[in-house]
């Protein structure tokens, strides 16, 4: 993929978005921002060009502060910007928040979401049906065992290290699979598993309550649920930490309240948490990310840090 400038932002392709924009306002150029905030690109950039087309204008409303977005090109470029200091927030899932946040005094979270993620297991319904496949009571996920699985970005939290936690909660490990593969769209996960032949199985993310949120509508017919985890939190904003008197340690205060403010009783607020799809959030605690963050490095140190699937 041809890199990104650092500079490009949200306003050079709001054009092609299918959805307006819900100010007229330009957006603020990175150079002239208070706060430049960046997401973890778990999906096109198209999709995720329409969720800042609303968020950043909530965000500059209820903080005063000139705030704009500066895409990634990829997970591993998103970090490295909070790193640089080319941008100052980032949204981002428990697999990159292990790889800014453990061992590194310098990041710290802002605010989490709420409990409302979920690793949803589908299949090919009519692979399903062929097989005769149906998940034992004991450990739903056995029923992967020599079975060919699509996770998401092996960078990507919601879509295969959450998945591969649960996996190893019921003693599967990814070798037990036929085979598996990373697709780094999340958004065509349903889509491989709806047209069979490469997967018949799938983990995909849901933030807000139904599980097949990240399946198109005119792909429920061909997929199916077969397994959901419990309610969980997967997602948080992070930011560099600043010295207490500083102007960016204010901002960041200033930002995070604008988080935590959200709610879905407030209809333009319920607005800017369906773009995620999440419920709201709260203050990061010591079981999230903290304590998340250390059980994924058990894991990802366990799995020797490689995974075994085969990049799409």
């Amino acid at each position: 993929m041809t890199r990104v400038a650092a500079s490009w932002v949200l306003g050079a392709s709001l054009s092609a978005c299918s959805a307006p924009s819900p100010s007229l306002t330009p957006p603020v150029a990175p150079k002239d921002a208070d706060l430049r905030l960046t997401e973890e690109p778990y999906q096109s950039q198209e999709a995720i060009n329409q969720r800042m087309a609303i968020v950043i204008p909530y965000l500059e409303r209820v903080t005063g502060l000139r705030i704009a977005y500066v895409p990634a090109i990829n997970y591993a470029h998103s970090h490295q910007m909070l790193r640089d200091g080319e941008v100052d927030v980032i949204n981002i899932g428990v697999m990159g928040g292990y790889r800014l946040l453990h061992n590194n005094p310098g990041v710290q979270p802002l605010a989490v979401q709420k409990p409302s993620f979920r690793s949803v297991l589908i299949a090919n319904q009519a692979a399903l049906k062929h097989k005769a496949l149906s998940p034992p009571d004991a450990s739903p996920l056995a029923i992967l065992r020599d079975q060919r699985v699509a996770f998401g970005s092996r960078s990507s939290g919601s879509t295969f290290m959450q998945p591969l936690l649960h996996l190893r909660d019921q003693q599967i490990e990814l070798s037990a699979l036929n085979g598996c593969v990373h697709e780094p769209n999340t958004n065509h996960l349903s889509q491989l598993v709806a047209e069979g032949g490469m997967v018949d199985f799938a983990f995909i993310p849901s933030f807000s309550g139904d599980p097949l949120h990240a399946v198109p509508e005119h792909l429920h017919e061909a997929v199916t649920v077969v397994w959901a985890s419990d309610h969980s939190r997967n997602d948080f904003m992070a930011a560099a930490v600043h010295p207490p008197t500083s102007t960016k340690y204010r901002h960041l205060q200033q930002l995070k309240m604008a988080f935590l403010k959200l709610n879905l009783n407030d209809p333009a607020q319920k607005r800017v948490l369906d773009t995620w799809g999440y419920h709201g959030f709260e203050q990061p605690t010591a079981d999230f990310p903290g304590a998340m963050i250390n059980k994924v490095a058990d894991a990802h140190a366990s799995a020797g840090g490689v995974s075994q699937c085969q990049q799409l």
